[in-house]
């Protein structure tokens, strides 16, 4: 029995104006139209898609109907001995609620992205509960609070007044933090998310304020970008980079925003193209990347010389099914042969040749 409600990616509780939101994005992603010069089987592929996600909401979006399917899920599962396998653990639950890039708000500091086992709400008992919060926390609360707005005052400062880094130095891939060698990997990686996550919330904020501001959204998608590259470099296999797999969508949405200002940006349509590959990839989708490819080679058309471009440009295409590692050597050799590329993109560079070349 199909999972609609995984097709649709929302949660089995999901109202019907999230369910709406997530059909209306899904069909968008599964455009057929968005594909020309895509190889056919792969339109197919997107039209089959939009089938199940057409399907899927003509029985969601219609009360009576989705009473049923619950009800015939249940059924299911009470017959295959699902529920007893998970007795003891009813409280967890799959969360597919639809990312909220859609409709740019922030999301809660803490809160995980799908599909990620999460608790579901323990009900409480009782009227008039008093806060726990010890009495110190109220001042370092304050303190918190005005350290970060001095930060997100500086970002803005930088945001609006000085180049994007991904124009100059940046290099996504590479080991942002140097590790001391008497801490443990799982710590040093630790310590790099938690700065991430605080340079997120604080990009989407100036971006929220600042949405014609072509650096605000570059400044975004690097952030989200790094923040899911360092746990696909360090833990490729864990639970956590699974839980940030979506993150490489939010970024292509922050650099496609950018392109919206800036069309000729080539930096930002490279990395739009790697995020859009590398998502395709880690969740076998070859829609998303043959859309990453053809933006990757629009990038290369416009930029024959231009470092990044030819990085990600490789990096599309040996994410594909087959890779082609030749073609992409070819990518990244001539990188190296480039004047004045900054050393991130060196390095990252070198690492693909030598990875591929085992």
């Amino acid at each position: 029995m199909q999972d609609y409600y995984e097709i649709l990616q929302v949660h089995p509780d999901a109202d019907q104006e999230t369910i709406q939101a997530a059909y209306e994005r899904m069909q968008m992603r599964y455009d057929p139209d968005q594909l020309d010069g895509v190889a056919e089987e792969l339109v197919e592929l997107a039209r089959q898609k939009r089938h199940e996600i057409e399907r899927a909401y003509s029985i969601l979006k219609d009360a009576r109907r989705r009473a049923n399917y619950d009800a015939e899920k249940r059924r299911e599962a009470r017959t295959t001995g699902i529920e007893e396998s998970t007795a003891g653990h009813a409280a967890e639950l799959l969360d597919y609620r639809p990312l909220p890039p859609a409709r740019r708000q922030e999301r809660p500091r803490g809160f995980n992205t799908q599909p990620v086992r999460s608790a579901a709400p323990r009900q409480r008992s009782g009227r008039g509960k008093r806060s726990t919060r010890p009495l110190w926390i109220t001042p370092v609360i304050v303190v918190g609070i005005t350290t970060f707005v001095i930060l997100l005052s500086s970002l803005l400062i930088t945001t609006l007044s000085g180049p994007s880094l991904t124009a100059t130095e940046s290099a996504k891939g590479v080991n942002l933090i140097s590790t001391p060698q008497n801490e443990s990997e799982a710590a040093a990686v630790e310590r790099i998310m938690n700065q991430f996550e605080g340079q997120i919330v604080q990009a989407r904020l100036v971006a929220q304020q600042r949405p014609d501001n072509f650096n605000s959204w570059m400044n975004l998608g690097d952030a989200l970008y790094d923040s899911v590259q360092i746990v696909r470099e360090r833990m490729p296999d864990s639970e956590l980079y699974q839980e940030r797999l979506p993150r490489w969508i939010e970024a292509s949405e922050a650099y496609s925003e950018a392109l919206a200002i800036d069309p000729t940006h080539i930096v930002a349509r490279a990395d739009l193209a790697a995020s859009l590959c590398k998502y395709g990839e880690s969740v076998n989708d070859p829609v998303y990347v043959a859309a990453g490819l053809a933006e990757a080679q629009r990038a290369v058309r416009e930029g024959p010389e231009d470092a990044r471009a030819l990085l990600h440009l490789g990096v599309c295409l040996v994410s594909g099914d087959p890779p082609q590692i030749e073609a992409a050597m070819q990518q990244w050799q001539t990188v190296l042969t480039l004047p004045s590329v900054p050393r991130g993109i060196i390095v990252e560079t070198q690492q693909l040749i030598q990875q591929y070349q085992r």
